[in-house]
């Protein structure tokens, strides 16, 4: 296997050079996918380095949900199969005979900057915490057009950590994800600091944990309506209680589970150009808060109907970064009816609880690969070469028995095409 080898001075080639050059190292032209159009093409380039085109992700529309009594569509972002469809079916599920469907609560949108000094006086945290209002005006005018539309400086801590100081400030970022700014906020802090403490610098940077921003959403549905797979509805909401407890009681399982409910809250931060790792990172940092690791949604059955909630931090802005660039993520924000950053949130919460609540059903029912299985027959009819009507004839003949895999996909295909030809 020969790695590909791109000439000197790629970097600084304009972008269809660069393509030239990646065609000419893998010896072939490159995917109509890749290339896309025009204003694609140049949106790649400005956003990354070393751009050589774009890679699409698939927009899905989820319907059903109802969040705090709003109808929503809600596009998703993914290359996963069935997190569209179990987000729309668990959405009506969850719908609330009281109309709310899911109720969600946002806190502030707080960002953090943690600023870490070394070899700082004795009294450094004193110091600290006696120059709160210096710092507070300082890093205001800092973030000028953030404080003026009502943002800013909300708070700051001192605190060891080993041999170095760490000083956390805290600002309200609207409706930015905030990284920029705190970052900003932090670097025009750091003379005052290390005059303020005596010490220098070791590194000031946003941290993702994000624990100020969090977000709650809650749903309750009847029992009732829980039947499947030969199981009563009261059957299956207390395996699915007893399927978050086993989450809750062990680590790797708990891993799985929160990764359902990110399949939700990811595809909705890709779909509006946020930073799904940032959003990832604060949930799973919030997972392990306790020392532990633990599920982000919690299931009980009360009054003859099944209770989910899910609480975690999500860092999401609509403006911003590659919000407001991409005209994919501004559609997105339209469809969703252009909110704020923390009503964007709560209905980021909402995807993942139902993501999470179409997951757990269905694990302890009939099981996860039912529908999988359906999906992933569909792609190898794909990828074997059917097109249109035959992909849907193609899986169908595959699911009903004999080996899955893209042999069987090929030779079900030739043999329909087979039986059309005249």
């Amino acid at each position: 296997m020969t790695p590909v080898a791109l000439p000197p001075g790629f970097r600084r080639l304009p972008l269809a050079a660069r393509q030239a050059a990646l065609a000419a190292a893998v010896g072939g032209e490159l995917p109509a996918a890749l290339c896309g159009d025009a204003e694609t093409s140049a949106l790649a380039d400005l956003l990354v380095e070393n751009a050589v085109g774009a890679f699409p992700l698939p927009l899905g529309l989820a319907t059903g949900f109802r969040v705090d009594g709003e109808e929503l569509i809600v596009p998703l972002a993914t290359e996963e199969a069935s997190v569209v469809a179990a987000a729309s079916y668990a959405a009506r599920l969850l719908g609330g005979a009281d109309g709310a469907g899911i109720r969600t609560a946002a806190d502030p949108p707080i960002a953090t900057v943690q600023l870490f000094l070394e070899q700082t006086r004795p009294d450094a945290e004193a110091a600290v915490a006696a120059a709160e209002a210096e710092i507070a005006a300082l890093v205001d005018g800092a973030v000028a057009t953030l404080a003026a539309r009502g943002g800013g400086f909300r708070g700051l801590s001192a605190a060891r950590r080993g041999a170095a100081l760490k000083v956390e400030i805290d600002l309200d970022v609207r409706d930015a994800m905030g990284a920029n700014k705190v970052n900003t906020a932090g670097e025009a802090a750091r003379p005052l600091l290390e005059r303020l403490t005596g010490g220098r610098l070791l590194m000031a940077i946003v941290t993702n944990a994000s624990r100020r921003a969090l977000v709650r959403a809650a749903a309750q549905t009847p029992c009732a309506r829980l039947a499947r797979a030969g199981y009563s509805g009261a059957e299956v909401a207390q395996r699915m209680v007893r399927a978050a407890a086993v989450a809750a009681a062990d680590h790797d399982r708990a891993v799985t589970h929160n990764k359902g409910v990110l399949n939700g809250i990811a595809a909705l931060a890709q779909a509006t150009g946020n930073d799904t790792r940032a959003v990832e990172a604060a949930a799973h940092g919030w997972a392990a808060a306790g020392g532990g690791y633990a599920p982000l949604t919690r299931y009980h059955v009360a009054g003859g109907a099944l209770h989910c909630r899910l609480e975690c931090p999500l860092p999401l802005g609509t403006v911003g970064g590659a919000v407001g660039l991409h005209p994919v993520s501004r559609l997105a924000l339209r469809i969703l009816g252009n909110p704020d950053s923390r009503r964007l949130a709560a209905i980021a919460a909402a995807v993942g609880l139902a993501q999470n609540f179409a997951a757990l059903r269905a694990l302890v029912t009939e099981g996860i690969q039912h529908g999988h299985m359906r999906l992933h027959a569909e792609r190898l009819a794909f990828i074997a070469g059917a097109r249109g009507a035959e992909v849907a004839a193609v899986a169908a003949a595959l699911a009903a028995g004999g080996p899955m895999d893209l042999p069987a996909a090929v030779r079900l295909l030739q043999a329909q095409r087979g039986a059309a030809a005249p």
